[in-house]
């Protein structure tokens, strides 16, 4: 079977290479799948760049060993995967295939959407995931949607719903305001009676999120490097009548991090989730203390890691009312085959796409 091997870190993605590789045989309490199509996210790039094994380096926990492999929780639990290995951390198809269980045997047949990740990502034609990280898609669900269906909508509703506890009638701030994850909190903040202000980089982006249901949108096409926390600040202080949010999420960092804690008032919260800048912030320290705010980070694997089997429950019932309702719907801006990845990849980090870029692979 094809799949895409990433041999050493890199930011080159000519250097992703298109192999031949065994059938994987699944284990107990495992499922092979087919893959239809899998989406293209930041966190594929994080584990190409090695951004992620970088980063885990810096935590406390993996200090005492720098010279072996990083762990994502204290412990040694969840290693970093080792050099060679498949990315790919979502997707879509059919199980084919079962290592027995009785989660896994009753997946037989099923058209499910997968949360996976390298070693065993799902940019190869058969996968190999735990039956617990594959969901069965309803029908009126398409195999392109499905295959976005886990990684952004998890996240999404999960920041909302769970670590901010989004109240309605109160204020939230975003960046990244036209990426597909902001627009699922937009329009999961519209039904749950939540205002959203949503900073985005042009002006042709703004009528589409007022469509989606964006109460006030940002945009900083006119603004210099040195106007941009002032511009923010100032929209945030009109919109809200100088009250401030009492949410934010960034995605971004630097600059635009700097301008939005400021915005947060008494009691306020701010969700950090990405880092698309990849610039320092110069956090002031009286930004939190005098609103007695409070700033989180969030990283979908470890906060779900934490969950007990009833409150996993409960969140999957409550992002399929959201999906039911189209929240999760997002725009395809293009789909490659698995030889063009290349391609894929850039096309999935060029400025401006409309949508998410899918793999397909039948």
């Amino acid at each position: 079977m094809k799949a895409i091997q990433l041999n050493q870190f890199t930011d080159n993605f000519n250097e992703l290479e298109l192999v031949e590789k065994q059938m994987p045989t699944p284990g107990k309490g495992q499922v092979l799948v087919k893959m239809f199509y899998s989406a293209i996210n930041p966190s594929d790039l994080n584990y190409i760049r090695g951004d992620y094994q970088v980063a885990l380096k810096r935590l406390i926990w993996n200090r005492a060993n720098q010279d072996h492999t990083p762990s994502f929780q204290p412990n040694g639990h969840h290693p970093h995967p080792e050099l060679p290995y498949i990315p790919g951390g979502e997707g879509v198809g059919m199980v084919v295939g079962s290592g027995g269980g009785i989660l896994a045997n009753r997946l037989q047949g099923k058209r499910v959407s997968v949360s996976a990740g390298p070693p065993m990502g799902t940019w190869q034609e058969y996968t190999i995931v735990d039956a617990k990280k594959a969901v069965v898609v309803p029908q009126t669900i398409d195999d392109q949607q499905a295959a976005m269906l886990l990684i952004n909508p998890l996240s999404s509703y999960g920041m909302l719903t769970d670590v901010l506890n989004v109240k309605k009638g109160r204020w939230l701030l975003q960046s990244g305001g036209a990426s597909a994850l902001a627009k699922m909190v937009i329009r999961m903040s519209a039904q749950l009676g939540v205002k959203t202000i949503n900073i985005v980089r042009r002006d042709a982006q703004i009528a589409g999120l007022r469509e989606i249901g964006a109460d006030v949108v940002i945009s900083l096409q006119q603004c210099s490097d040195d106007s941009v926390v002032a511009h923010i600040q100032q929209q945030v202080h009109q919109a809200t009548a100088g009250k401030g949010v009492d949410y934010a999420l960034d995605c971004i960092g630097g600059q635009i991090l700097e301008a939005m804690l400021p915005c947060l008032t008494i009691q306020g919260q701010m969700l950090l989730y990405g880092t698309l800048a990849k610039a320092d912030a110069q956090v002031f320290s009286r930004d939190l203390m005098m609103p007695c705010a409070k700033i989180h980070g969030f990283f979908a694997g470890n906060w779900l890691a934490q969950k007990s089997l009833f409150e996993k429950i409960r969140l999957m019932r409550g992002m399929k009312k959201m999906a039911l309702s189209g929240c999760f719907n997002t725009p395809v801006e293009s789909v490659y085959a698995l030889e063009d990845i290349s391609e894929a990849l850039t096309a999935a980090t060029t400025s401006g796409k409309s949508g998410k870029v899918l793999l397909k692979f039948c």
